[in-house]
């Protein structure tokens, strides 16, 4: 099956061999039987963006398109779903008039919208209705409610607290520095970085700090993390690639997923890169999928027909599991799909969030995948 495997290891018992044998779930915790009922999901998306919002748009076709497959594969596999879907274009109207739709609440997940103002509507009508909701393609901050919501993607403070603590598992006698520079976004992703450290006690050097071209700090041991909190440009790489030459066991780590489009960066040697996504087209069932979705939509998916596959994928075989108050039992284990690796957590503000991540570690332009 290659990397299309789910170990999620509070299932056991709950479903079918047959089930078992393509998706792995299996368990330790005892749950109640589900029942076999069928489970009402609402898709609420952008589909009919206008004018420049076209790529949305096509962005939108391809995760409900991907989410749908996801579905009836397991409806082959005794899922019953009905799946509403609804576009809710950017005008803040649409949201009100789809809530007020018959069957919303009697809805067991609803996933989307995907504008801040949109989910937060969305949130205060699941809490009223006890219905549990996915925000699917962004993060949003739910500190102000005591409704529990799915993230499934991080913030990048949450994504750093997460990189941090990778780190420290796969370097545990190093010594780590944050470089940062002197941006209040690159300091507040430092200070989450620091954080993870502090909890981690491991030993902490002083900040590396960029400004006006000079690295201002020092790296006084050989056996060191470089934990990045800002933007990888240019003069920042210039500077830590100076700094690590003769540091052959260290190691530069930046944040941000757009740093591997950089062509021909000097530090690809010494640079991990966390990412949320993986997408390998020689694994069997990445390869048919990628066929099914080109039969079906006429055309190759962007990662969105994959991201929508594969949280239609985890969230069906929960409900499959669990029913519909699946959150209260998620396993401590992570599902490695098409393209999301799947990690859902609990965060201090109540929130249940992605922390599912890879590392791309690269060598003379050859890109080498770490869990």
């Amino acid at each position: 099956m290659g990397i299309r495997k789910l170990f999620l290891s509070s299932f056991l018992g709950l479903l079918s061999l047959q089930a078992i044998a393509q998706d792995k779930m299996v368990s330790k915790a005892p749950v109640s039987a589900v029942v076999n009922q069928e489970y009402r999901i609402a898709l609420i998306l952008p589909f009919a963006s206008k004018g420049r919002r076209k790529n949305l748009s096509e962005v939108m076709l391809d995760y409900a398109a991907g989410f749908k497959m996801g579905l009836k594969k397991l409806e082959a596999e005794g899922l019953k779903c009905k799946l509403y879907v609804f576009d809710n274009d950017k005008d803040s109207a649409y949201i009100d008039v789809i809530l007020k739709h018959p069957d919303m609440p009697k809805m067991d997940l609803i996933v989307g919208p995907i504008y801040d103002e949109d989910v937060a509507k969305t949130n205060a009508f699941c809490a009223k209705f006890g219905i549990t909701l996915v925000n699917p393609l962004r993060y949003f901050d739910n500190k102000n409610s005591n409704h529990t919501m799915i993230n499934f993607f991080p913030s990048d403070a949450q994504q750093m607290k997460a990189v941090a603590k990778k780190l420290v598992m796969k370097y545990p006698k190093h010594v780590f520095y944050v470089a940062k520079d002197i941006t209040v976004g690159s300091e507040n992703l430092a200070k989450s970085a620091r954080e993870e450290l502090k909890l981690a006690n491991v030993t902490v050097g002083n900040d590396l700090v960029l400004s006006n071209g000079v690295l201002d700090g020092k790296i006084w041991r050989t056996d060191s993390v470089i934990v990045i909190s800002a933007s990888l440009s240019d003069e920042m790489q210039d500077i830590l690639n100076t700094t690590l030459m003769n540091m052959p066991s260290s190691f530069g780590v930046a944040h941000f997923d757009k740093n591997k489009s950089i062509k021909t960066p000097k530090l690809y040697g010494k640079i991990l890169f966390p990412d949320l996504y993986n997408y390998d087209k020689s694994d069997s069932t990445s390869h048919q999928f990628y066929t099914n979705f080109y039969k079906q939509q006429y055309g190759a998916p962007s990662k969105y027909g994959s991201i929508g596959y594969d949280q239609s994928t985890y969230l069906g075989y929960s409900l499959k599991a669990f029913g519909k108050d699946f959150i209260h039992h998620l396993p401590n284990a992570t599902y490695v799909g098409i393209r999301n690796s799947i990690f859902l957590n609990e965060t201090e503000d109540g929130n249940i969030t992605n922390y599912g991540m890879y590392f791309f570690k690269h060598f003379k332009n050859l890109k080498k995948l770490e869990q």
